[in-house]
């Protein structure tokens, strides 16, 4: 406790004051300490974050003196550390219209209001401490902006910081948190350039490049995102999540062999399942099958219900033509997670494979009860119907995907494929002349799938109209 105390309060005469305050203490004695002392005392105790013991102090302090509104104030501030904002309104309404001059009982207003939610009251109540304030200005408006930071009101933190910074325009903070701001306003090409005047100021920030290639990535800005995080690499090598955003940068760009490497960086900090996943996913995509399976085994050993690097696992030996092996794993993860449409697309691709189509309807199933936005449940829900000859089943799963989705030739064609199954031969020219208006190339995709189309001398002929030009 001692050293803690003295990176505080260096003044070897606070140190006393704890000192003899917590002697009482043990005692069961009463001391007499005046108003500065306790003021003193409590400020250990708060910037301890020990805001317990600093109440108890306030409230031996309240007994020797009264009368004293400086305590009053500490016992509000330690009101809102211990997220009791109502209570710390109540004692600052009590000493407000006496204390009109004292620009903390504003601040401690400020921060109260906020916590609750009443945002404009408590920009009047910040507006009135900071008129009130003569010295250090910059930094009150700092930490009023930083307020709103943290109750993610960043229009109007941004307001403040401005404001700060036309004062104090040497404070790179400032521009650091301005930075930040516009990030969470998704205003980012503003926040790229108030990064880099910060960094032109402040150049070995290794958060600051870690934030502006966090920016970059967010820009699709991809080959900036890895200069920066090699730039907080350069000041700090041990700055481990810099490796894992610039391994998912490389992963974008589709470098696999660069993401693995700053992967496996990022393997010396920390041996998760999660990291060792996406390794087995970079060198699927590299189809490096062999080693892919010898990761996703060795995520599953360290966490055997991580349910993504079993599911890696399921799909590379899908993808090899293990399909029988592939769904007993694929079975594994659904056991444990049936919430992830994808396990159930896999599922519904592996039973399509092994030709049990009745089954890969229900997977297929789920996969769109999931997740019905996706193209590619809709289009694999809608041919599993077709090969299991359900042709209203199809189009009513296409209709339903067309009312949000409109426009998307893969589909129409699908839709003229089964309404030509259904006899319904003028539904099925109007929806494939919309297909073929929207895509002709994609008609090869439906050749396979309805045979029939190239028979109808009418779409042929539809076919020969658009495919030609």
């Amino acid at each position: 406790m001692k050293e803690e105390f003295e990176d505080i309060f260096p003044n070897e005469e606070y140190s006393e004051l704890v000192n003899r305050y917590e002697e009482m203490l043990k005692r069961k004695t009463k001391y007499f300490f005046d108003v500065s002392e306790f003021e003193n005392i409590i400020d250990y105790y708060i910037d301890s974050n020990k805001a317990n013991n600093a109440l108890d102090v306030v409230m031996y302090a309240t007994q020797q003196h009264p009368d004293s509104l400086s305590i009053q104030l500490k016992k509000a501030q330690i009101f809102i550390d211990k997220g009791m904002a109502s209570r710390a309104l109540k004692i600052i309404e009590d000493i407000e219209s006496i204390e009109y001059t004292n620009s903390d009982v504003f601040l401690i207003k400020g921060n109260a209001l906020n916590i609750i939610g009443h945002y404009t009251e408590a920009q009047k109540a910040f507006d009135n401490a900071i008129e009130l304030t003569i010295d250090d200005k910059a930094d009150v408006i700092h930490s009023v902006a930083q307020s709103f930071e943290q109750k993610k009101q960043y229009e109007t933190a941004l307001k403040y910081l401005h404001l700060a910074f036309d004062i104090d325009p040497s404070n790179i903070i400032l521009l650091y948190d301005i930075g930040y701001c516009l990030e969470r306003m998704e205003q980012i090409d503003k926040s790229i350039n108030h990064y880099k005047v910060y960094l032109n100021k402040e150049p070995f920030s290794e958060n600051g490049w870690y934030n502006l290639g966090i920016l970059y990535n967010k820009n699709d800005q991809l080959d900036e995102a890895i200069d920066a995080y090699e730039y907080a690499l350069a000041i700090n090598p041990d700055f481990s999540v810099a490796y894992f955003n610039m391994a998912n940068t490389y992963c974008r760009k589709e470098d696999y062999h660069k993401a693995i490497l700053s992967y496996k960086e990022y393997l010396r900090f920390d041996k998760s399942v999660e990291i060792l996943t996406y390794i087995g996913d970079c060198y699927d995509n590299l189809k490096e099958y062999d080693i892919a399976l010898k990761y996703y085994d060795d995520a599953i050993n360290e966490d055997p219900f991580y349910t993504e690097s079993i599911y890696g696992k399921a799909n590379v030996m899908y993808r090899i033509g293990k399909s029988a092996q592939a769904l007993s794993i694929i079975e594994r993860a659904i056991q444990v997670n049936d919430r992830n449409p994808e396990y159930h697309y896999l599922q519904g691709n592996i039973y399509t494979d092994l030709e049990k189509d009745d089954l890969s309807v229900d997977a297929y199933k789920k996969a769109y009860d999931l997740a019905p936005e996706e193209l590619d449940f809709v289009v694999a829900l809608s041919e599993a119907f077709i090969r299991t000859e359900q042709y209203l089943e199809s189009i009513q799963t296409l209709i339903e995907y067309s009312k949000d989705y409109a426009g998307n030739a893969i589909v129409y064609f699908r839709l003229a494929g089964c309404y030509l199954k259904t006899q319904n031969t003028p539904k099925a020219l109007e929806v494939f002349e919309k297909a073929l208006i929207q895509d002709p190339r994609k008609y090869d995709e439906v050749v396979n799938l309805f045979p029939d189309i190239v028979k109808n001398k009418s779409m042929v002929r539809l076919l020969n109209k658009y495919y030609s030009n």
